[in-house]
């Protein structure tokens, strides 16, 4: 996403130095990562988020009121506006918004519930779904749901259901009910596999199984000793290496790694006690780029540095309450 001509005010600036994510335990990051996201040269989106996830600074922020604008006014979310169709959907092929993910785009910056472009993708989503409350995945034509087999794809229900409880729709019934989905549909082999990538699989890190982990485990539905997240630390377990491996990687253009990982296994009570999450939480410290960034890389491109991931990755890393005070 590119820079803007916003000006970041001396307040930030002197900020940067000081404004330290306090870390889950005494480990801290190697580099300060507020220095690379508040930099000047930073979208405003960056910075905006990083003044309000990272640094909870309250709206009425005279810097917050200004990255906002100034992302409001940027030109990639004038595209992604004028991409919007009434129906709330977006002009792409092959399936609605999903592909390419333009509605994750605007959670990304920063927009919740209160923009009307991002209610009415949400409401779009939350009618758009099977029978049993699931979704399909990606096809070349569009799918009526009242007409489709129920045979329901993990990773895309996965996608979709935790970008609604961002948004706060984790009790909405149509929410609900792609959860219960989720929560029944696992593998005796601990995994949640689409159909596409093999009856027999037991594990696709660019699938579904850390998509319905992670929206069970932040909707409290499972805990440490329920026998569905037992199953599934196995299977993270036994992969372990893989998702190291491909921390930097995005599927589609959507993650799955440890910044998603991390934050829904102490959702279910784990702690760095554990060897999953130690391991995992060193990998994701020792990632970090001497300017204070993570790496993202994109399907077949290189890894390069991103705002959106270093963000994903100090939250990751840091409890919700443990902000920094400017």
């Amino acid at each position: 996403m590119e820079a803007d001509s916003a000006i970041v005010s001396s307040q930030e600036e002197n900020a940067m130095d000081t404004c330290k994510a306090r870390p889950l335990d005494l480990r801290v990051p190697k580099h300060d990562p507020l220095r690379y996201l508040l930099a000047p040269r930073r979208p405003a989106w960056a910075r905006y988020r990083t003044l309000v996830d990272i640094c909870g600074r309250p709206q009425d922020d005279p810097d917050v009121i200004a990255c906002r604008r100034a992302r409001d006014a940027s030109a990639i979310v004038r595209k992604l506006r004028a991409r919007q169709q009434p129906d709330g959907s977006f002009r792409c092929m092959p399936w609605l918004h999903i592909h390419r993910y333009f509605f994750h785009q605007f959670i990304e910056m920063g927009y919740g519930i209160d923009d009307p472009d991002v209610r009415k993708t949400a409401e779009m989503l939350l009618n758009y779904q099977l029978p049993a409350g699931a979704y399909r995945h990606p096809h070349a034509r569009m799918v009526e749901p009242s007409k489709s087999s129920d045979n329901w794809a993990p990773c895309m229900t996965g996608y979709i259901t935790k970008a609604l409880m961002n948004l706060g729709f984790t009790d909405d019934p149509r929410v609900q009910a792609s959860l219960a989905v989720m929560l029944a549909g696992q593998r005796q082999n601990g995994g949640w596999i689409c159909e596409h990538v093999g009856r027999r699989a037991p594990y696709c890190i660019y699938g579904g199984t850390p998509w319905a982990f992670t929206c069970l485990a932040h909707a409290g539905l499972i805990s440490k000793e329920s026998v569905i997240a037992k199953r599934a630390i196995g299977v993270f377990t036994a992969h372990k290496d893989k998702i190291i491996r491909h921390g930097y990687h995005r599927d589609h253009c959507y993650r799955c790694d440890e910044p998603l990982l991390l934050p829904a296994l102490f959702a279910i009570g784990l702690t760095h006690r554990h060897s999953l999450v130690s391991d995992l939480y060193a990998s994701l410290v020792e990632k970090q780029q001497p300017n204070g960034s993570w790496l993202f890389k994109h399907k077949s491109s290189a890894p390069h540095p991103s705002p959106w991931y270093t963000i994903e990755c100090v939250l990751a890393l840091c409890r919700p309450q443990q902000r920094c005070s400017i």
